[in-house]
């Protein structure tokens, strides 16, 4: 029983979709010095990632509910004895590590305020680490896919005469209509505004920002020690990119191509493998080496399920388009 339960086996009991059969064996192999051993590393790995959050009372109260129960009330024996780790901070430990393998970040207070967006009341922050991507709702019924890497901010309750939030990364949103209450998303310079539609923003620090329109209208613009300059007003199949080097480019794309993100399709028409790596670095949390530069520039056209294993779907590239590569832990060599 040892040798057959693994880390993927208890990533998917802790998310319960385990059979009674099974719940049951693990329960079991968890009592086990080599199951708390096998526990304890993958809690060990999420948790530099999460360490900094904090947990909503609430939600820490409900997964030591849960958590007692998943191992049939008997919390204190899931962690080693040399951890000498007290229950408060079991709790603690496994709740963050819950979220992450949820995929629904961690929702926190924050004290941080943007200069361009001042949200009122209660701040939460639903961040997901490189490797994990969610979907859930906002107050006003909006639904975000957020992407890996990507961090949302936004009040627990929408307030005045506008909906703002936040976004480091990329989402797609499909916003709820509300004529009198625009909904602003913030992400680096830009902002982009709506009444009700779908759409989605990239903006990762260091890269451009980039707004695909896949219904409805949407309003870009600058925003600069309080001076506005408009970008574009983007119907459906429209997006414009910006960053301060390259400046405005606005063009066309296949709206099926985005509306397949949310699912997790990525697709590539002519990427360069440079960057095509870039988003699988993110999507699936490894490291990728490229080691030359004519490599690099290979233009990639593909649809890949960003589901399959990412031996899987390296296997298919490097066999059409001509390269090698080495995967060690999880660190990836292109050559």
């Amino acid at each position: 029983m040892e040798q057959r339960i693994n880390k993927t086996n208890l990533l998917k009991f802790l998310k319960g979709e385990c059979s009674s059969e099974e719940s049951t064996e693990i329960n079991q192999f968890i009592k086990t010095a080599v199951g708390q051993n096998v526990l304890n590393e993958l809690l060990n790995e999420h948790w530099e990632l999460a360490k900094d959050g904090e947990i909503d009372p609430s939600i820490l109260s409900e997964w030591k509910r849960e958590w007692s129960l998943k191992f049939k009330n008997e919390p204190a024996k899931v962690v080693s004895e040399k951890k000498r780790t007290d229950l408060t901070m079991v709790f603690r430990y496994a709740a963050v590590f819950t979220a992450l393998i949820l995929g629904i970040g961690i929702y926190q207070v924050s004290t941080k305020r943007s200069n361009a967006v001042q949200m009122k009341g209660k701040e939460l922050v639903q961040r997901n680490p490189m490797g994990r991507h969610s979907n859930f709702s906002l107050a006003d019924g909006t639904h975000v896919y957020l992407g890996p890497g990507s961090t949302l901010s936004f009040p627990e309750k929408f307030s005045g005469n506008s909906r703002e939030v936040q976004l480091e990364g990329e989402a797609y949103f499909e916003v709820t209509k509300n004529k009198e209450k625009p909904f602003i998303i913030y992400s680096n310079q830009i902002r982009t505004q709506v009444l009700g539609t779908t759409f989605k923003v990239s903006a990762f620090k260091g890269s451009s920002v980039l707004v695909s329109v896949t219904s409805g209208r949407v309003k870009v613009d600058r925003i600069e020690r309080d001076q506005v300059q408009q970008l574009a007003v983007l119907l459906p199949g429209e997006q414009v990119s910006y960053n301060i080097q390259s400046g405005i480019h606005k063009s066309n794309f296949n709206i099926e191509n985005i509306k397949n993100w949310k699912q997790g399709q990525l697709v590539f028409d002519g990427t360069p493998l440079l960057e095509l790596t870039t988003q699988i670095s993110r999507w699936y949390n490894v490291s990728i080496t490229i080691t030359t530069e004519k490599l690099k520039q290979i233009p990639i056209t593909v649809t890949l399920d960003g589901n399959m294993p990412v031996s899987k779907f390296l296997d298919g590239l490097s066999a059409s388009f001509g390269f090698h590569y080495t995967l060690k832990d999880r660190t990836i060599t292109i050559y």
